[in-house]
């Protein structure tokens, strides 16, 4: 019996030996990723339609063929205070039909948002010339430093007084915005 109890103890001891042995949890290093997005700022404007006909008549007021639908969006810093929006005109001259006859810019007439027809004579942070007319101009706050802002310009072009000859005139309107 002995020998059968030497033998059980080896038989036990080797059973033990082979035996998965338990381990507690081991956790690795922790892997730090720093993350760094930059939101730069923007400011666009889109206008449609590309152009605007006009069937002139020899002398008084007509309305371009469809309002201009602007959209302007930003995405500015919170040390900006305002956002506006202007459409001019680069020189005195709004139309010409190439030849010397022209159309001044005091002719030309918007109506921004239905507020009323107004002559592009104004003045314009784009240009020195007073050929311009302000859409809108809104405060910047932290509810709207990210936005979007639409309009639409209805124009008018008056002949009277101007004399003009038949013929094809043409000219561009430059809409642009600021913020400061």
């Amino acid at each position: 019996m002995r020998n059968s109890m030497k033998y059980t103890l080896v038989l036990a001891a080797l059973a033990l030996a082979f035996a998965p042995l338990s381990h507690a949890q081991t956790n690795s290093n922790v892997a730090n990723v720093n993350l760094n997005a930059v939101l730069s700022e923007t400011l666009t404007v889109a206008a449609a339609p590309g152009t605007v006909n006009f069937t002139l008549a020899p002398s008084g007021p007509v309305t371009g063929s469809s309002p201009v639908s602007i959209t302007t969006q930003w995405a500015l810093a919170s040390t900006r205070t305002n956002v506006s929006l202007y459409a001019y005109f680069t020189t005195t001259t709004a139309l010409t039909n190439g030849v010397g006859n022209n159309i001044p810019n005091t002719s030309v007439s918007g109506n921004p948002n239905g507020a009323g027809m107004t002559a592009f004579n104004g003045s314009d942070p784009f240009n020195a010339v007073k050929t311009g007319l302000q859409i809108f101009s809104v405060p910047i706050t932290a509810a709207n430093v990210n936005a979007t802002h639409s309009d639409s310009l209805v124009l008018q072009i008056d002949t009277t007084g101007l004399g003009l000859p038949a013929g094809t005139y043409t000219g561009v309107l430059n809409i642009e915005a600021q913020a400061i």
